[in-house]
């Protein structure tokens, strides 16, 4: 097996990779996505780039087939979550570094080098970068940006795991933990990354490799995209617990703002019942929303952008579809008890 122990130095010394990007219907997004690949700052016939397709059919092949076919390949790995797409395709690689790019989303010139660079150190599994915002000129996406990209700006050098809208990994190690987890749809990225740390290896935070992804244009895709976050994570904290303790991406505050809701609704029922102070009922949801203005005001003054006040609004969404998405998890699991 070929060693990770590399170094850019030289161009002799770079590492071979192998992009991998799921896809479907991506054809609004797809072309500047592969253009940002296609002119990476990396000798070129050094890295390979899989479309890992979901039978697209809004024109989104005819684009690809505009690339040059050994340089940018379509594979149909049938109608699969990314997970599963990419433990099929693992053994077919011969690369010992896979990235992974969202199809709707764009890389820095220099994101290659600058995250592939970072792998020299045999205890760094992957290294990702800064996520900012591609359809910033819409403001639900930009002021959701906002959030997300002041999040990655806070991160140390070493964490736990990252969004895998662009990141690297040493293959070796992917497959020496086992792959990724095919039961989870989303949510996945955070529980690999977990085990990536539990196995004794690190993941490297590079300020300056950006990526620039275009973020859900509506309130309703959001509510949806949080919705499926929060269904999933019961999965992924049933089989490691320890990650309710939070990481650099999703705090121990961000994780246990459902619970304030919950503890509404408890209080709630428990009122009925009681005829106890009904402003009680209220204080965990003050808690929150006193949280919510706080950081909201805060990345306003931030980014010098008043529209970044209806982040309130997304503050007040995403614990809501966590926890809907929780309870409907839960219900299915006893369900099937």
């Amino acid at each position: 097996m070929r060693s990770t122990n590399f170094y850019i130095k030289k161009e002799m010394n770079y590492p071979s990779v192998t992009i991998l990007i799921p896809i479907k219907n991506v054809a609004k997004y797809i072309k500047e996505c592969l253009d940002a690949l296609i002119n990476q700052n990396y000798p070129h016939d050094k890295y390979e780039i899989w479309l890992l397709d979901n039978n697209s059919n809004d024109g989104t092949l005819k684009i690809v087939a505009n690339y040059p076919k050994n340089k940018v390949r379509v594979i149909q790995t049938g109608i699969d979550s990314p997970p599963i797409k990419y433990n099929k395709i693992l053994p077919s690689i011969k690369n010992e570094i896979i990235g992974l790019v969202d199809g709707d989303a764009n890389v820095d010139k220099e994101w290659l080098k600058k995250t592939v660079e970072q792998l020299k150190d045999p205890k760094t599994a992957g290294a990702t970068g800064v996520i900012l915002t591609a359809n910033s000129k819409k403001l639900i996406p930009r002021i959701i940006g906002y959030e997300l990209q002041d999040r990655y700006e806070k991160m140390p050098k070493e964490i736990k795991r990252a969004a895998t809208m662009h990141i690297v990994y040493k293959k070796k190690i992917i497959e020496e933990i086992g792959g990724f987890n095919e039961k989870l749809k989303t949510g996945y990225d955070a529980e690999i990354g977990h085990r990536i740390n539990n196995a004794g290896y690190k993941i490297i935070f590079v300020k300056d490799a950006k990526v620039w992804h275009n973020h859900r244009e509506t309130l309703k895709a959001f509510f949806k995209q949080q919705y499926e976050y929060g269904k999933f994570a019961v999965i992924r904290y049933l089989k490691l617990p320890k990650m309710l303790k939070g990481d650099e991406v999703s705090s121990f505050w961000m994780i246990s703002q459902p619970l304030f809701y919950l503890s509404s609704i408890i209080l709630l029922i428990f009122w009925f019942f009681y005829k106890f102070s009904w402003y009680l009922i209220l204080i965990p949801i003050l808690i929150l929303f006193i949280s919510y203005i706080f950081s909201t005001l805060r990345l306003t003054i931030k980014y010098k952008d008043l529209t970044a006040i209806s982040l309130f609004i997304i503050y007040l969404i995403r614990p809501i579809g966590w926890t809907v998405g929780a309870i409907s998890a839960l219900f299915s699991l006893f369900r099937s008890i």
